[in-house]
């Protein structure tokens, strides 16, 4: 359990790493702007994408009981 949590840790961290660097790039220019949103939609299709494979695989919803609402993240 403790290495989840340091792998998580550490993926929260440079997460918000290039969540900075994002909004820093995007105030650059349109093209800038346009590219930034690419690479964020690429990395969470994979990051979605990944988990519903894994969760297929192992027949366990690995989203299952997460609440979004609690989470508020819209």
């Amino acid at each position: 359990m403790n290495e989840l949590a340091e792998k998580l840790s550490t993926l929260t961290h440079d997460l918000r790493v290039a969540v900075d660097l994002s909004v820093t790039l995007r105030s650059q220019s349109a093209d800038q702007k346009k590219q930034v949103m690419k690479l964020w939609e690429e990395f969470l299709a994979n990051l979605f994408g990944y988990i519903k494979q894994k969760s297929k695989e192992s027949k366990d919803n690995l989203l299952s009981g997460i609440s979004w609402a609690r989470m508020k993240l819209f």
